[in-house]
């Protein structure tokens, strides 16, 4: 399971607690069904369940890959680059060159730290090595399947547009993903009535470019930059749109506080300004962020807003004399 990644989620900040609170559903009857939402939240489910899919394979390849007999000079090649010749130890370092961008590089920094063979020069010991670590990489390549994630995960560096896009629709984990999807449909299903089917498609894939941008920007000069999986930067967008459309219009919502469980009605500018106060309060005082790129939410916020403000004036106006 790839580990250096950053989620673009929400449950991270309250799955698994004793205190739990999420946004369910728009709290009035919907006058048409929301199809373009639907047919995200279903995209998202059939990408993810690909990605896991994919991933029970790899691992399961991977620990038969490391399960084969090797001989003495491998088990003590092995053992000398990764301090143990066991199935854990040369499964991380085989999922280690999987996850590299330049596996080369890393060969060749394991090669050259290696402990010296006896009887060997430092230079034919690293030669030695070398010639083993790369052996048994290609060896591993043929036998086990690339991450579909990794293919699909967005690389702030790479300013790779299919990667900006693809990455907005996966997700790292089943919590992530239903968790993302429970958030969307409660915003984005009034916001696609509201501004229509052709505007609801156009704003989510501006979106998805605009908060993989941002990102980008954010991580300038950073050293190394995870890459980012997740709707939720597209979730926060939908979440300050229906708040400029509708500041009072009420989402019901699910809470679990200690040994109480119920649903409430919020007010989407309260929600909205709950969600994006805590990410900005969170971005401003911690320096380790976990698992959430606070940057995509805070982007997505803005761009919602802003394309709100400046696109769909109108609609807010319609709606504001219908409810007069």
């Amino acid at each position: 399971m790839p580990t250096c990644i950053w989620f673009t989620s929400w449950t991270p900040l309250f799955w698994r607690s004793p205190v739990f609170f999420f946004p369910l559903k728009f709290d009035r009857p919907l006058n048409r069904v929301p199809f373009l939402t639907i047919l995200v939240c279903l995209i998202c489910l059939v990408i993810y369940g690909l990605q896991y899919a994919n991933e029970q394979t790899y691992v399961t390849n991977t620990e038969k890959f490391c399960n084969v007999e090797r001989s003495n000079m491998e088990r003590m090649a092995l053992e000398k680059v990764a301090g143990s010749h066991d199935v854990v130890a040369c499964f991380n370092l085989m999922h280690e060159l999987s996850m590299s961008d330049d596996p080369t590089a890393v060969l060749d920094y394991y090669a050259t730290e290696a402990v010296k063979f006896a009887g060997l020069t430092q230079e034919g010991s690293r030669i030695y090595v070398h010639r083993f670590l790369s052996d048994m990489y290609d060896s591993y390549r043929r036998a086990v399947p690339p991450l579909t994630t990794k293919a699909l995960w967005y690389e702030p560096r790479s300013w790779n547009p299919v990667n900006m896009l693809s990455s907005s629709f996966s997700h790292g984990s089943w919590d992530h993903v239903i968790g993302n999807l429970v958030f969307f449909f409660a915003f984005a299903a009034a916001v696609e009535l509201i501004i229509g089917p052709l505007a609801f498609f156009g704003t989510i894939i501006a979106m998805a470019f605009g908060t993989n941008i941002f990102y980008s920007l954010a991580m300038l000069k950073v050293a190394e930059p995870l890459p980012t999986v997740g709707l939720s930067g597209i979730v926060m967008g939908m979440m300050t749109m229906l708040a400029f459309f509708m500041p009072t219009a009420k989402i019901r919502c699910f809470y679990w506080f200690l040994i109480k469980i119920g649903t409430v009605a919020v007010s989407a500018w309260v929600l909205a300004v709950f969600f994006v106060g805590f990410d900005i309060y969170k971005l401003m005082t911690q320096d380790d962020m976990g698992a959430v790129n606070l940057v995509a939410h805070i982007s997505g916020a803005l761009i919602g807003l802003a394309f709100a403000a400046i696109f769909f004036r109108g609609e807010r106006r319609n709606l504001a004399f219908e409810s007069a």
